[in-house]
């Protein structure tokens, strides 16, 4: 938790045992991601008077796309991200170039049984293609906190960014079978393994509908939201410069400032963010 300090406390010892301890501080700033930074405010009690705390969360819903080749390709061997196809102003999605471990890749595949065997047995043989969905700030998808202060994620993928990984997912089997793949793996058709006279049909092979939470493996590819940055505490946690409004010894320094997912991946983004937050500490304190 993080609390204004009372009256009367002193500091902490410099040689810290393993325990609890409060630390006194002029400024304390908070940088442990959307995951760490919401909960840790929940629990400090700030969710009252932030009633945005913790909502428009966005993480760039991503799958991955794989196909065999005729022969082995070595695709695990050197720098995989090395190409990527930039749809996100035009059509809302990114394809990038991947290659997984096995373990990883047996993980990421949709589906159990012959076919998921089929697909690990050509691994030598085997490309890979990473689809990430822009998806939008919707308040009710949002971060909150159990009853023992752990983070819980509510996200609920609305049909705009099912149209995306649909979009994507075609994109990237068209591409497959342009370089020569005889078979392609999508989580976005039933069954999952396209053969290569499939090729002339993946509008109806790979639909919207075939998308099921729980069935279809999707991850988290950037997570962003939950302490937005704006102009007031009615729709907003922090101001432009990271600063908690309404608690100016607290700062924010973490991708959950983002007040709206961003097309591209956020790393750098991230970065001047925190760069910001730290010239306003610098600024305020005469450092």
């Amino acid at each position: 938790r993080v609390r204004e300090k009372g009256e009367g406390e002193k500091g902490e010892p410099p040689e810290w045992e393993p325990g609890a301890y409060r630390v006194e501080a002029r400024v304390v700033v908070v940088a442990g991601g959307p995951m760490g930074t919401v909960p840790l405010l929940l629990r400090s009690g700030f969710g009252d008077r932030l009633p945005a705390l913790g909502r428009g969360f966005t993480c760039h819903p991503a799958f991955i796309l794989a196909a065999l080749h005729p022969e082995p390709i070595t695709n695990d061997v050197g720098h995989p991200k090395s190409y990527y196809l930039d749809r996100a102003e035009e059509e809302g999605y990114v394809l990038e170039t991947c290659m997984y471990f096995p373990f990883t890749t047996a993980k990421n595949l949709t589906g159990f049984g012959p076919h998921h065997r089929e697909m690990m047995k050509g691994y030598p043989r085997m490309q890979q293609i990473l689809v990430l969905a822009c998806d939008e700030r919707v308040p009710e998808n949002r971060i909150e906190a159990d009853r023992r202060g752990r983070p819980v994620v509510r996200y609920r993928f609305t049909q705009a960014v099912i149209g995306r990984l649909t979009a994507a997912a075609r994109r990237s089997a068209e591409i497959f079978f342009a370089a020569g793949a005889e078979r392609v793996h999508s989580p976005l058709a039933d069954p999952p393994i396209l053969g290569r006279r499939e090729r002339y049909s993946l509008r109806e092979r790979i639909r919207a509908e075939h998308f099921v939470p729980g069935k279809t493996t999707v991850s988290a590819a950037h997570l962003m939201g939950g302490c937005a940055m704006g102009r007031g505490p009615e729709d907003s946690v922090t101001d432009a410069r990271g600063r908690v409004h309404g608690v100016p010894w607290l700062r924010v320094a973490d991708a959950s400032l983002f007040p709206d997912s961003v097309e591209i991946n956020p790393y750098l983004t991230v970065m001047a963010l925190a760069d910001r937050t730290a010239e306003g500490v610098l600024e305020e304190l005469g450092g």
